[in-house]
């Protein structure tokens, strides 16, 4: 009991003991807060996760779903598969139906090919003011009124365009539809008549739900006035009017128990985050994540007696060696940040700053880090609440310069640039290695520095670093605020496509090419696949060098040297087709294969292309000459002994005696007249050696040479001695070896 009561009274006790009760105490706080944060952990995870995938499946419904639809329609039924029979549909837009119905069924025939190239599509309709008349995939309404979409038809001037909506099609099914002004691009102008697309809605369901993790998952969509547009399979109606309360709350996560669907975490990502206002929401159950949950509640319990145990050692350690871990961490800092230190001129006190002072260093280089990162930010538009856009240069124009990277990387490209003297204030930003962004900050009331002067000065530049670095660039607009210096570099960004036309290493100023004509030049192709077709390489590069003329010389926006390359290639596609040289040049993607990074290049493959046509045209002409002029060699070879002549040719090939003549010429390269005179001396030849039974008169006449004085003279013409003399002589020198 003494030793008992000795022990309690030692400072070393006392220590223990109060190490100990610190450490249940803690334990204690820390594993309660723990066990009973468990379960809103949980939720946090599941409602972060649901964050995430709302967001996916945002973006699938937005940007991949209902984005496909728009684009077909916008660029595909108005540009492209329109284009071809554009003058239907403008003349269409412009009269009436009567006395037009070849057009009106021409029209009809794109509209159907056109729904079946979008999956999804239940129904393509045109509405014409003009007449009074619609046309749908299948249907043609002289009079709208009979038809059973009237009433939707009828409300179209009320409708917002160019805008998704959900509707009741006349035969009860849900579908969303979007509707598009005609002519397309009007503008605020009184439209001519209206486009719009039918998708079934069932489809969009069945899409959606291919993006479920979870066969307990469930996904609603509600639009801007909290009308549900869409839910997957398997959805509780009771739910939904939880969700809209959810959503009537502000909060973006809640965990709701319900009799029916037991506890689960009720999600939704606000409209503000969609390009059409809607709301996406879903619910998770919580059943699956029970089991992790007490299994983390267990950890927590088998954690804390682990943390006591260790606790209480620590405490003994603590009691009988106080500095050991302090020597421990002056040796641990000593190794990390002063390897090289002295311990003998060096106190804890001095490591311990020089750590410090390690860690400032640190601090300096993230700070600079984070400058980098938040000028990035600024440049990209992805932030503007930062604190670096409140620190820029005030009472400036802000002017941005997107640079391309060739050669070299953009920080290379910052310690060159820096090396000039610049005369307004700027500052270089890397975007990434292959792509900066300038910031040049010009006066207000002075006009010192405008886009010529800025291309003249990136010239200078792209010649004193010639070697080192090769760039193209982009030059935006002046803009008077921080906030619109994403949008000055969008516009530099947008300048820099250019490059198709002038070259990757181009200086282009956005001003130069604003002014260019919108309008795509109007060029006959006509005349090109006549050429193609008949064979003409010589004429067919001829037009190809006029039509790359054309496009350079009259400044036009890309977008129209994009369509008359577009409109070339198609020419060059129906070419193909009529010729059926599918299986030697399949036509598929025909104009990405074709289009390259310039317009140099993308003309270079349209003339290999044009050039391969071309030869196997005039080659499969060729070779259709060489057929009948084979054939007619062999009717030759074989009647050498009869009388010959292009009469006789013309009536077994059923040719005329003169287009015999030419072809013959071409194919054997020698005339008519050479070949028989030749082969039937040769033949006379042979026969003079083969066989000494034979005189000259029979051999002459077994050749075709009926006139025996006439075949010694052609004979001696040809070998130089006459037939009696040949025979002969090759017979002496036969004998002789």
């Amino acid at each position: 009991m003494k030793a008992l009561l000795f022990y309690r009274n030692t400072f070393f006790t006392r220590l223990i003991l109060s190490f100990t009760a610190l450490a249940v105490v803690l334990l204690g706080l820390t594993g309660g807060y723990l066990y009973t944060q468990a379960n809103q952990m949980m939720v946090d995870e599941i409602a972060r996760d649901s964050q995430r995938r709302l967001v996916t499946a945002k973006d699938y419904v937005e940007q991949t779903l209902l984005r496909k639809y728009e684009e077909n329609l916008q660029n595909k039924a108005v540009t492209t598969i329109l284009t071809r029979n554009s003058s239907n549909l403008n003349y269409l837009l412009n009269n009436s139906w009567s006395e037009n119905l070849d057009r009106v069924l021409s029209l009809q025939q794109d509209l159907e090919i056109f729904k079946t190239t979008i999956e999804g599509a239940s129904n393509i309709t045109v509405y014409f003011h003009q007449g009074n008349y619609a046309v749908t995939s299948s249907l043609f309404f002289e009079n709208p009124e009979n038809s059973k979409d009237f009433v939707f038809i009828e409300g179209l001037p009320q409708m917002t365009p160019n805008r998704w909506m959900i509707r009741t099609l006349p035969d009860g099914k849900q579908a969303m539809t979007y509707v598009v002004k005609l002519p397309y691009g009007i503008g605020s102008s009184p439209p001519k008549g209206y486009l719009y697309v039918d998708v079934d809605l069932e489809y969009l369901k069945q899409a959606v739900s291919k993006i479920i993790h979870s066969s307990f998952e469930r996904y609603y969509i509600f639009d801007a006035n909290g009308n549900l547009i869409l839910q997957t399979a398997g959805a509780n109606p009771e739910d939904v009017g939880l969700i809209r309360q959810a959503i009537r709350s502000g909060k973006t996560a809640t965990q709701i128990n319900d009799s029916l669907s037991g506890t689960f975490v009720l999600s939704h990502l606000a409209g503000q985050e969609s390009e059409h206002s809607w709301t996406y929401a879903m619910d998770r159950p919580m059943n699956s994540f029970v089991l992790d949950t007490k299994k983390m509640k267990t950890k927590i319990l088998i954690a804390c007696c682990l943390m006591l145990v260790f606790g209480l050692a620590i405490s003994y350690m603590i009691s009988k060696r106080f500095y050991l871990p302090m020597k421990k961490l002056i040796q641990h800092v000593r190794n990390l940040y002063q390897p090289g230190l002295n311990p003998s001129h060096a106190n804890e006190y001095m490591i311990i700053g020089s750590a410090l002072n390690f860690m400032d260093q640190k601090i300096v280089s993230l700070e600079s880090q984070a400058k980098k990162n938040e000028m990035k930010n600024l440049v990209m538009g992805a932030s503007l609440g930062l604190e670096h856009v409140d620190g820029l240069q005030q009472g400036f124009r802000y002017q941005l310069v997107h640079i391309q990277l060739i050669e070299g990387d953009s920080e290379k490209l910052k310690l060159r640039y820096e090396q000039f003297d610049r005369p307004v204030p700027y500052e270089v930003v890397c975007l990434n290695p292959q792509e900066a962004a300038i910031i040049y900050f010009l006066d207000l009331r002075a006009d010192e520095m405008d886009d010529g002067m800025i291309a003249a000065e990136l010239d200078k530049i792209q010649d004193e670093v010639r070697g080192e670095l090769r760039f193209g660039a982009g030059i935006g607009t002046s803009v008077l605020s921080p906030e619109k210096i994403p949008l000055s570099y969008r516009v530099a960004h947008q300048a820099y496509r250019y490059r198709f036309m002038y070259g990757h290493e181009a200086i282009i100023p956005h001003s130069k090419i604003s002014a260019f004509d919108p309008k795509p030049p109007l060029i006959s192709l006509d005349i090109f696949q006549n050429t193609l077709k008949a064979g003409d390489v010589e004429s067919v590069n001829q037009f190809i060098d006029e039509f790359a003329t054309i496009l350079m010389e009259r400044n036009m926006q890309l977008e129209s040297v994009e369509l008359a390359l577009l409109q070339l290639v198609s020419a060059l596609y129906e070419t193909i087709i009529e010729l059926e040289l599918q299986q030697i040049i399949p036509p598929s993607n025909l104009f990405d294969e074709l289009k390259k990074d310039t317009l140099a290049d993308t003309i270079a493959s349209i003339r290999s292309l044009s050039e391969r046509i071309g030869v196997h045209v005039r080659d499969s002409v060729k070779h259709k000459h060489a057929e009948v002029i084979f054939k007619l060699k062999a009717y030759i070879d074989e009647h050498v002994h009869e009388d010959l002549s292009l009469n006789i040719l013309s009536e077994v090939a059923s040719l005329a005696p003169a287009y015999i003549s030419t072809l013959f010429g071409e194919v054997m390269n020698e005339s008519f007249t050479e070949y028989v005179t030749r082969i039937r001396l040769e033949k006379a030849a042979r026969m003079l050696l083969e066989d000494d039974k034979l005189s000259v008169t029979e051999i002459a006449s077994l050749v075709g040479y009926r006139n025996l004085q006439y075949f010694h003279v052609k004979f001696k013409a040809r070998f130089g001695i006459t037939p009696v003399r040949y025979r002969q002589t090759k017979q002496t020198s036969s004998a002789a070896n």
